[in-house]
């Protein structure tokens, strides 16, 4: 390395460890202020008496101290740093505090000291299960899922003490209180009914800290996701776990839980004039490969005519939808307000792709836990020929939503944005026009979907009939060699159930594997010992061969139904679509770090996949660098299938449109072919030297607010019932 480069190296160094030391020091600040204000707390309690003290202001201080102390220490533990928007969750826990203290004195000594222990130990439990929950899941725990919480324990009891573990240390800080607690309560606290007087100015307290606390909101003023937006309009749950505190996202949870959503409310969106360069290179029309007929010999050559230009119907892909007369007729003003936005959303035009694959057959599949380091040229040979060939896209995203596998599917297969948890499940008696099992039912296709896992996990014997499948999974039809492994294979999978469609006229089938769950470990995951010798020469930790080795599974599965698509002569008509369903997050950062082979940025990057759309018969690649993500796949695949479908209303869109690409990801983070913007830090990276249009972030913001808004509704509300009355599946 020349001096120039290492000293490029030592700067980097440098301004790292400047960054970590500003940070330390702010951290310090903000402890050094909360000291102050502590040793402030008992110098003033002197002058109070003596039974004041106790059985007041010591379990005023304590309560205050153990919450303001809980989200700190969580919050270092799952963002691994502080900034200055800690202050909220800190100041949010004051009037927590008092509350609790408020609640703890209205009954006798005795009910007082366990409403005290079962408070105290319920605030300790909520937060040691975020830990656990977020180390596992990287998101955080709804009460809106408590449905699925037996099957959570059942399915994942090995991933939750793999995290126990590896966690042991902040449990035991998060459960300290409990043990000063004990302490505190046997010699310091007074637990005897307050007076009338003591208790009205702890209510006084709360709700005026409560209200003063909500004033300094304003700090950061009323932009897209302030502290303010959050507590008052977009309740984005991890963002406000970071800038307001785990007890107020719970808070939010819990009253949306049992209170319901509130009425919809659509932000102003101008339209966004740009001038948007091709972005996909080369611009050709795929041919299907033909074997042309042997010349006859001494024949003379005929002059092969130069083709006739073909006109590409460039109108909007829409149906014959008047939402105007439909809102003119509502009642309802959630659905109306539905209507009056589709009559105002932009749809996506027709293409040169459009009605490609007319007549072919499709085969879709959600892999689970399916990322670009499971590719490798020699030990996942069919991955990497399916993601160098036929449509090749460089730019794509699998977003990681709150119910992880589910709202994967969900994604992928309605194209529309989960809303908080089990999305899938709440739409499970929705009308799902736009599925494409039931798109393929409308055209006579019979629709099955397989599934190698239990097949009541998630619901999924409910929601998937309900796409329009004949849905076969471990347990209610689908035979594997090996059931009760886990996880199960694949490559049984396709052995099991390729007889059943391949020699039909024509076939639509959706697969969800799961050889590729975790755990990453050759001991927790039965695929990757089955495959262990696949990778034993490949240079990375056990742990990152196991993620391989569990892949190669699927890998075995694809070239075994290639190869039976081939057999069958139907492999040139027929489409496989291929995504994720979330990034593998139940692998530590530091594994994908190290396969990665350099620091994968958290924010965007980790999050960056292969979509696999390929056919034996496609005869040029097409290579993709237009920015796209899952939410995507539905309208892209209803145009290349030249379904009738209207655009507007899906949330994705046709990626082969000339429509501006937008991706969009769970915290509401999202992609351009212009810019990267974050919304944790309120960040954004250009990607191009052209100047941004007026307001352009801003409304991007409030566009994704709104497509967030109407896929909750329409979950909700069952809107398509309304959009398509007649509807017969």
């Amino acid at each position: 390395m020349d001096e120039r480069k290492k000293a490029k190296v030592i700067k980097a160094k440098v301004i790292k460890a400047k960054l970590i030391m500003a940070k330390v020091i702010k951290a310090k600040v903000v402890m050094d202020k909360v000291k102050e204000c502590m040793r402030k707390l008992r110098s003033s309690m002197d002058k109070f008496p003596r039974k004041v003290r106790s059985n007041f202001i010591r379990p005023l201080i304590f309560f205050l101290s153990f919450i303001i102390y809980l989200e700190v220490a969580l919050h270092v533990l799952t963002f691994q740093s502080i900034d200055a928007k800690i202050i909220y969750p800190i100041l949010l826990a004051i009037p927590i505090g008092v509350l609790v203290t408020l609640l703890t004195g209205f009954f006798s000594n005795r009910v007082n000291k366990i409403l005290m222990w079962i408070l105290t130990s319920g605030l300790c439990l909520l937060f040691c299960i975020q830990l656990v929950y977020f180390d596992i899941f990287k998101i955080f725990f709804s009460f809106q899922s408590l449905g699925m919480a037996g099957d959570a324990i059942s399915e994942f009891n090995s991933e939750i003490f793999t995290a126990i573990k590896a966690n042991l240390l902040g449990l035991f800080l998060l459960l300290l209180p409990l043990l000063v607690f004990a302490i505190v309560l046997r010699y310091h606290i007074d637990c005897n009914k307050r007076s009338f007087k003591m208790q009205r100015r702890l209510l006084f307290f709360a709700v005026a800290l409560h209200v003063l606390v909500l004033c300094t909101l304003l700090f950061y003023g009323k932009g897209d996701y302030t502290p303010y937006d959050l507590y008052h309009n977009t309740k984005v749950p991890d963002l406000c776990a970071k800038q307001l505190g785990i007890i107020t996202m719970t808070r939010f949870d819990i009253a949306k839980a049992i209170l319901g959503d509130e009425k919809l409310v659509l932000a102003y969106t101008p339209v966004i004039q740009l001038d948007i360069e091709p972005t996909i290179a080369p611009i050709l029309i795929p041919q299907i490969t033909t074997t042309p007929k042997p010349a006859e010999p001494n024949a003379t050559p005929t002059p092969t005519p130069l083709p006739t230009p073909i006109p590409i119907d460039t109108s909007p892909n829409v149906m014959n939808i008047d939402f105007n007369a439909l809102a003119e007729a509502e009642p309802d003003a959630t659905i109306k307000t539905l209507h009056e936005y589709f009559a105002n959303v932009p749809a996506t035009n027709k293409n040169e792709y459009t009605g490609m694959f007319e007549g072919y057959n499709l085969i879709m599949i959600t892999a689970e836990g399916f990322s670009p380091y499971a590719v490798d040229e020699v030990v996942t040979p069919t991955l990497y020929k399916l993601t160098h060939e036929g449509f090749v896209f460089n730019n794509f995203y699998t977003a990681l939503w709150q119910t992880s596998t589910s709202d994967g599917e969900y994604v992928a297969c309605t194209g529309l944005i989960p809303v908080g948890t089990r999305s899938m499940y709440h739409a499970r008696n929705n009308l799902l026009p736009f599925s494409l099992g039931n798109q393929f039912n409308q055209l006579g296709v019979e629709s099955k979907a397989y599934h190698n896992h239990t097949y009541t996990y998630y619901e999924r014997n409910e929601t998937h009939p309900n796409m329009g499948y004949i849905f076969k999974a471990n347990g209610n039809g689908l035979v594997l060699e090996h059931p009760d492994v886990w996880p199960e294979s694949d490559l049984e999978m396709i052995n099991a159930t390729v007889d059943e469609y391949i020699n039909e006229d024509q076939f639509h089938v959706y697969y969800l594997t799961v050889s590729g769950h975790m755990n990453y470990t050759f001991v927790g995951n039965q695929m990757a010992n089955w495959n262990k010798a696949a990778v034993k020469d490949l240079p990375y930790s056990s742990d990152c061969k196991a993620y391989i080795a569990c892949q190669k599974e699927l890998d075995k599965a694809l070239e075994q139904l290639i190869k039976d698509l081939e057999e069958a002569g139907v492999a040139d008509k027929t489409v496989i679509a291929l995504s994720a369903d979330h990034y593998p997050y139940g692998w530590e950062k530091k594994n994908i770090d190290e396969i990665a082979g350099h620091i994968v940025d958290p924010d965007f990057e980790i999050y960056k996949n292969h979509f696999i759309l390929w056919s034996a018969g496609m005869k040029e690649n097409i290579v993709v660098d237009k920015p796209c993500s899952s939410l995507d796949i539905l309208p892209t695949l209803s145009n290349l299938f030249g379904i009738e479908y209207d655009s507007r209303l899906l949330m994705g869109q046709d990626i082969f449109s000339d429509s501006d690409p937008l991706v969009i990801l769970s915290n509401r983070s999202f992609i351009t072919d212009k810019v990267m913007y974050n919304t944790e830090t309120g960040e954004a990276e250009k990607l191009t030297k052209e100047e941004l249009p007026e307001n352009y972030i801003e409304t991007l913001n409030k566009i994704i607010k709104n497509k967030f808004s109407v896929s909750q509704s329409i979950a909700k509300q069952d809107y398509y019932r309304y959009v398509f009355p007649d509807y017969v599946d």
